[in-house]
């Protein structure tokens, strides 16, 4: 299977110690989308450096078009085509496109019903990323405030129901055939691909 033209341009361009380094930044999670244009096709992140707490402004052109794709960084390197924060930045904007979050939130809808997670195994880094802050949060004051009946846990997959006052939710989650995550809830939530019920569980 051929490499995407990002992480080519990283193997490619970047010397073992930025590939190394920029490797270590990415797993970190130190690396933050800033602005997406998705008409023009450029991003913006905020990269902290994985030696120093300073942080730089990496901006990616055109980065659908291997020809016409540029890359720039506000920090000082100048000893090759890529510096550590542009490999980390052009690793997350692949890890965006892979799990098609790079997009306008509102012109997508998601139903709770049923969402995909893609992720082997319990990973907060990526649920934090497709549950989106807010959520994140009220999933942690729900684990503080309310509890979670656990109904059936068996067979990589567990069920589990949630009252808020009025409100009662079902949630599910399961092991697929590819070994990601299915996930189920009964709210209304539709930015995100987890609802704050689901971070919860």
């Amino acid at each position: 299977m051929a490499l995407p033209h990002l992480i080519k341009y990283i193997y490619s361009a970047g010397t073992d110690e930025v590939i190394r380094r920029g490797k270590k930044i990415h797993s970190a999670g130190f690396v933050e989308l800033v602005d997406h244009d998705e008409m023009i096709h450029s991003v913006s992140f905020r990269v902290k450096d994985d030696s120093y707490s300073t942080f730089y402004k990496v901006s990616v052109q055109k980065y659908e078009d291997p020809k016409l794709f540029m890359i720039r960084c506000t920090c000082p390197y100048n000893l090759g085509d890529i510096c550590r924060h542009e490999a980390a930045a052009l690793f997350q904007l692949q890890d965006l496109i892979d799990r098609n979050l790079l997009f306008t939130h509102d012109a997508i809808r998601y139903d709770q019903r049923h969402t995909v997670v893609k992720m082997k195994a319990i990973d907060l880094k990526t649920i934090r990323m497709m549950a989106g802050q807010e959520n994140f949060e009220q999933a942690e004051d729900i684990l503080r405030t309310h509890k979670l009946n656990i109904v059936k846990a068996a067979d990589e997959k567990v069920e589990a129901t949630l009252e808020m006052g009025p409100a009662r939710y079902r949630v599910l989650i399961q092991k697929n055939e590819e070994r990601n995550f299915d996930t189920s809830c009964t709210c209304e939530e539709s930015q995100h691909p987890l609802c704050a019920h689901k971070v919860a569980m």
